[in-house]
């Protein structure tokens, strides 16, 4: 597996240790800095594949960091690491919704950390592969999906799920959210409907398509 460049930024040193005993197995390069200023610095003169971050930090939050990553669009994207010992479904869509890519929660087993960013690493390596774009079209008029060529055709519910999910890619869409949106009915969000639909989905378009976050919602991982 390549190299990859990191920054490790948190305020807790345990943590620390932590990260950089699994960063240094799998072979990466890596930097640690504790405070804003520093990470500032670091993050706008060099270019890197990996960030971790501890939610809470040095006078901010992970949640601002990755909001302020996501905007910046002179310096090539990394791949964002949130972790944290708070681990409630409204931090952890947060944390995604701000664009960050994982959220590990705290305490975990090392091996299982490891086998985490091994994970990332390797969709790191496509990145910079220049992995071949996906074609996507959604053509509401006559309810088909065009996908890398090949035209598919959804039941109407169903192609409003695609299209909504497709509405923000890599945005958690909560099961509330769908089945509102959707159905106009938030009891539908404690039932199997959603999730029997979203089955159907990837049985058309593959299952690589639509995420899961388990106990959470969906997001679609094709780039608009």
């Amino acid at each position: 597996m390549a190299k990859c460049n990191s920054i490790i930024y948190s305020i807790n040193n345990s943590n620390i240790e932590f990260y950089s005993n699994a960063l240094t197995k799998l072979n990466c390069k890596f930097n640690c800095v504790s405070s804003n200023s520093d990470f500032e610095r670091l993050y706008k003169i060099n270019e890197f594949d990996l960030i971790i971050l501890d939610l809470d930090l040095d006078n901010t939050d992970a949640i601002s960091v990755v909001k302020e990553i996501a905007q910046n669009e002179k310096i090539k994207k990394p791949v964002v690491v949130v972790c944290s010992s708070k681990s409630d479904d409204f931090i952890l869509v947060s944390s995604l919704n701000s664009g960050a890519d994982n959220f590990i929660s705290l305490p975990i087993n090392p091996v299982v950390f490891e086998l985490k960013l091994k994970a990332l690493m390797k969709r790191i390596e496509k990145t910079n592969g220049h992995e071949e774009e996906i074609y996507f079209l959604i053509d509401r008029e006559h309810f088909k999906i065009i996908l890398d060529k090949k035209t598919h055709y959804l039941p109407r519910l169903e192609f409003n799920l695609l299209d909504l999910l497709y509405s923000e890619p890599n945005k958690v869409f909560s099961k509330q959210e769908i089945a509102n949106t959707i159905w106009q009915d938030e009891s539908v969000s404690t039932k199997r409907t959603i999730d029997i639909h979203i089955r159907n989905i990837r049985k058309e378009l593959g299952n690589n398509r639509i995420k899961t976050f388990r106990g959470t919602g969906y997001s679609i991982n094709i780039k608009k």
